[in-house]
């Protein structure tokens, strides 16, 4: 006698927990997949606007100096001198065209401090005009506005241009001297203004601004002005 056995297209229970256990470790690597996609998706989002962010204020950074006033003050011997100072973390100058006072001159105070996170920060000061003006090197107006413009690592400033007025002379006489980028810059030391600033941060190539020509016989015109009187 012949019996057939009949398959009746179930399951057993050991074929059940083995598709149980290749789903949840399907499921279980999908979820890491998206998981590090995701983390991945956000820190390069997080960095990209940082970049945005970045350049949109170093525009705003550009249109301030590139509106560098050739600003004449008085100094500590009452003598008519140029207003630009700065060194490779601070630069303090009168421009033309201020960010937040569109309507007049402003002296911007630009500064490089570090956070409780270690990380430095570019940070922009502006002082209008319109109640209190730059008369001296040595009363200078205090802040109307402030914004962060840069968060990065080792913020720094260079200038091009000459470090003093005899070496300038000595120049114009057919002397051996030219203009050098150095980390200091005082334009009362100089009398007249840098052609460029730089600034550099972390890794980065640095970022050249030209500063407006300067009229440096108005200095002279203001000089023999004063002698005269």
């Amino acid at each position: 006698m012949i019996t057939r056995r009949v398959n009746t297209g179930g399951f057993t229970l050991i074929e059940i927990l083995i598709a149980m256990l290749v789903l949840s470790i399907v499921m279980f690597v999908g979820s890491l997949s998206f998981s590090t996609f995701s983390q991945r998706w956000q820190s390069d989002m997080g960095s990209f606007t940082q970049e945005v962010t970045n350049a949109k204020n170093l525009v705003l950074l550009q249109r301030a100096l590139n509106g560098v006033s050739n600003y004449i003050v008085k100094d500590e011997d009452n003598e008519p001198v140029y207003f630009f100072k700065g060194n490779d973390k601070y630069l303090l100058f009168v421009t033309n065209h201020p960010v937040f006072n569109t309507d007049g001159q402003a002296l911007v105070r630009l500064s490089v401090t570090i956070a409780s996170d270690g990380k430095q920060r570019l940070k922009y000061e502006e002082a209008s005009f319109e109640s209190s003006p730059l008369l001296s090197l040595t009363s200078l107006p205090e802040a109307n506005y402030s914004q962060i413009l840069l968060i990065d690592d080792n913020i720094r400033f260079n200038y091009y241009g000459w470090q003093d007025q005899k070496q300038r002379a000595a120049f114009y006489e057919g002397e051996n001297f030219s203009p050098v980028w150095i980390q200091e810059y005082f334009a009362e030391k100089s009398g007249m203004l840098p052609y460029a600033v730089n600034i550099t941060w972390g890794n980065n190539e640095p970022v050249i601004f030209p500063v407006p020509n300067d009229n440096a016989y108005q200095l002279l015109y203001t000089r023999e002005k004063s002698n005269d009187a």
